[in-house]
């Protein structure tokens, strides 16, 4: 029953259209309508008698009347369904063409609306369409392009669909065990919070080829995880019922076909008479198909040969003009009971019917992919020619981009030859501006150390100097708070000016020094007594000691010498933070030892452009008296900055 199944997997795909269907519902609705203006309202009632309507030629009518509403209040959403709802009857109607166009339509709708969910169920009509039409290469490519787009956008409901179209398209192509392995993905990411019908969805096409399988064990538990959905769904909505009809009927006779399998027909005959009871005037054409096979294997069973062969006549009549395969199928199980009741020659000649049948069925279907593989190659091969050519392009781009690439390095080296010749050219006129020279350098070193370290200072004194001026209405609080900002701004950035100019002086040895002959001691004591001071509210502890007790003199700039000194005693920036600094003054021969241990200056954490220039500063200064600066990192407890001063230096 191949093709029969490839119908169930259809039907099973449109469970969400079925509903309870009232005349007098939309009758009311209809009434209601008249009398709500053009609103999303009213939208949301087009769209219910839409879903009431959808197996009649009235749904395409409303549809239509939706989508001028939708289209006349710019509503998105509400465009898209009404593009979703011509895809479902039409598909209902094995209408490929008209389920394609309205697909176009909808695309743009989904985009705006993020109708993911609506799009992927009406991608999935047109896919089994595909399927149905024997279009199976067509059909896992676009099942495959659906997987890869759910993938993209996060869209669990697309994921599941596209695995389900798999399945039905290698199921009608005879690959039993990719379709079932695709429908199990499908199903193992179904969760209880996923809705109802999505889930009896998957499980009617696991029932359906699990039966075809005899995997009896994976069958019984298929069927009475459905059987569960669909009562507790039903509890919960009991308008439903009647729109469930043909599922309630799919169940019982797949439970009976479960107990055929295993020999006990016994047990499949009360969900027979069960399902007697779900037959109607609207039972789909496949359900009466099954209904009927089930009787006749059940019949068969039992040993009541001839009702089965009555069923089978059944079965065969219906299955004759559009499922040969299934009806070759018929006539083998017709075959069979020939031969059971030892009627060989009607047995055999039976068999020579349904083996021809399935040879040309066969070679028909054979013949079919082939075509399709050959279409599909064709197109492939004619992409890969236009990308071919579309790689040449490109190709001849790339030459003539290294060609001009080419051209430019002549042309740069040329220059550099011509620049060369300039420079030499102009050596002589260097020598008369010299002093010229040197100005420019003192500039440059001094733009060099710039940074956004002196532009956020100025970008806060012109800012809030800017809304000082421009607010008049600015309460006096406020006014003082920014005048505080601008004021410590100018002081940062005046000290760093300071700063970057000193440095620029130390090395163009311009700096001008007041040097004075001074105790070493007393000059660290002042250091040691202006860093307290300074540190009361950063939370440093400085403790200073040395070994000399007479007082050492040493010819110096002791303002500048403070200040280096200060420099390490004291936060770079603003800081609040635990900190125990020893200050250490001792001396080896001619030499005085001026050694700060844990100094905030020598803390990686502390690292800034300021920092870098203060140690240059420092380093600059000392050699300047014929000292030394620099930083242990490797000192024993923390790092630590060495000043080295000579007791006796004369001023350079």
């Amino acid at each position: 029953m191949k093709q029969i199944i490839l119908l169930l997997f259809a039907l099973c795909c449109s469970l969400n259209g079925k509903a309870s269907i009232y005349t007098s519902a939309s009758d009311s609705l209809l009434r209601v309508l008249q009398t709500i203006p053009h609103d999303t309202i009213r939208l949301n009632i087009i769209s219910q008698i839409i879903r009431i309507e959808q197996n009649n030629s009235r749904c395409v009518q409303y549809a239509d009347t939706l989508m001028k509403e939708a289209l006349l209040l710019n509503n998105d959403k509400y465009a898209g369904m009404s593009a979703y709802y011509h895809i479902l009857y039409y598909y209902n109607h094995n209408d490929q063409d008209s389920v394609s166009k309205w697909l176009n339509i909808m695309r743009p709708y989904v985009k705006k609306s993020e109708l993911w969910d609506y799009f992927f169920e009406a991608k999935r009509f047109q896919i089994n369409l595909y399927t149905n039409s024997r279009q199976y290469e067509l059909a896992i490519s676009e099942a495959q392009r659906m997987k890869q787009q759910s993938i993209q956008i996060n869209n669990k409901r697309g994921f599941i669909a596209a695995y389900q179209c798999l399945s039905n398209a290698y199921v009608g192509s005879q690959r039993w065990d990719e379709g079932i392995k695709a429908l199990e993905e499908a199903y193992r990411m179904l969760t209880a919070k996923d809705h109802p019908v999505d889930r009896i969805s998957v499980l009617s096409q696991l029932i359906s080829v699990t039966k075809e399988k005899k995997d009896n064990q994976r069958l019984l538990k298929y069927i009475q995880e459905q059987e569960h959905i669909l009562h507790k769904h039903i509890a919960e909505n009991p308008s439903l019922k009647e729109g469930f009809t043909d599922a309630y009927l799919f169940n019982e006779l797949f439970y009976s076909y479960y107990y055929l399998n295993i020999n006990a027909p016994e047990q499949a005959y009360p969900h027979l008479i069960k399902s007697k009871e779900y037959l109607n005037k609207n039972t789909y054409f496949t359900y009466r198909i099954l209904y009927f096979d089930t009787l006749a294997q059940y019949n068969r069973a039992i040993g009541k040969y001839q009702q089965a062969l009555n069923y089978i006549d059944t079965t065969l009549t219906m299955l004759k003009k559009d499922f040969p395969n299934d009806y070759a199928e018929q006539l083998l199980e017709k075959a069979r009971i020939w031969k059971q009741v030892g009627q060989n020659e009607k047995a055999i000649l039976f068999y020579e019917q349904a083996l021809s049948l399935k040879d040309s069925v066969t070679t028909e279907l054979s013949n079919t992919q082939m075509k399709q593989i050959k279409k599909k190659y064709n197109i492939e091969k004619n992409e890969l020619e236009q990308e071919k050519r579309n790689n040449r392009t490109q190709l001849l781009y790339l030459v003539f981009i290294f060609v001009i690439l080419i051209l430019l390095f002549i042309f740069m080296a040329r220059l550099f030859v011509i620049r060369k010749a300039l420079k030499h050219s102009e050596y002589e006129i260097r020598k008369a501006t010299e002093t010229v020279r040197q100005t420019n350098e003192m500039k440059n070193r001094f733009l060099s150390k710039m940074s956004y370290n002196i532009r956020i200072p100025l970008n806060n004194v012109v800012g809030f100097s800017q809304l000082i001026a421009c607010e008049s209405n600015i309460d006096k609080e406020t006014r003082q708070e920014y005048a505080n900002i601008i004021h410590q701004s100018s002081e940062k950035l005046m000290k760093l000016v300071n700063d970057v100019l000193d440095l620029s002086r130390l090395e163009a040895q311009m700096m001008k020094f007041q040097v004075q002959d001074y105790d070493a001691i007393e000059l660290c004591k002042e250091a040691y007594y202006m860093a307290r001071v300074q540190n009361e509210q950063t939370g440093i502890n400085v403790d200073f000691s040395t070994e000399i007790d007479s007082p050492i003199i040493i010819h110096t700039d002791t303002r500048r010498l403070t200040q280096a000194l200060l420099s390490a005693l004291v936060y770079p920036q603003e800081h609040r933070q635990e900190r125990n600094i020893r200050f250490i003054l001792s001396r080896e021969g001619d030499v005085l030892h001026f050694q700060i241990s844990n100094s905030p200056l020598a803390d990686p954490a502390f690292v800034s452009q300021e920092t870098i220039i203060r140690h240059d500063i420092n380093l600059l200064l000392l050699q300047h008296f014929g000292g030394n600066y620099f930083v242990n990192q490797k000192a024993p407890e923390n790092p630590e900055i060495v000043f080295i001063y000579p007791i006796v230096s004369e001023s350079k």
